[in-house]
């Protein structure tokens, strides 16, 4: 906490902005060449609600996805895409990483649950690092 009120005094933090929809995510991620990450959740989910607020929103706000588009979908209002994006995995919530190579191939990489900021930072590492690759 301290370190964010030090960041938040000092004007190092870049806020990053969570969209709710899909395709902007995806056009900002094919035109600045960044990783597509995709956080799926619902409004009922106790574990959707905790990590949106101990670990998307936060990291969100630190500038820690600059790196990486971001979509916050609602599987309630998307049920197709959701459907698709998840591979019909029902499991709430869901991160996935969609990073895409030099030959233009994706790749899908992803976390199940609440997750706390470490592992989440590990998977846009992975991302990051995959898509220079």
């Amino acid at each position: 906490m301290v370190s964010l009120l030090l960041a938040a005094l000092l004007g190092s933090t870049t806020s990053v902005p969570l969209k709710t929809d899909y395709a902007e995510a995806y056009k900002e991620s094919v035109k600045e060449d960044k990783p597509l990450m995709v956080v799926v959740s619902a409004p009922w989910c106790p574990a959707c609600n905790v990590l949106k607020q101990t670990t998307i929103e936060p990291m969100a706000a630190t500038g820690e996805f600059e790196n990486v588009s971001v979509a916050v979908l609602n599987r309630d209002a998307n049920p197709e895409l959701v459907k698709q994006l998840t591979k019909g995995e029902k499991m709430l919530p869901q991160i996935i990483m969609f990073t895409r190579n030099e030959a233009g191939q994706w790749k899908r990489r992803g976390l199940k649950g609440y997750q706390p900021k470490q592992p989440v930072r590990n998977l846009i590492r992975t991302a990051v690092t995959f898509g220079r690759g």
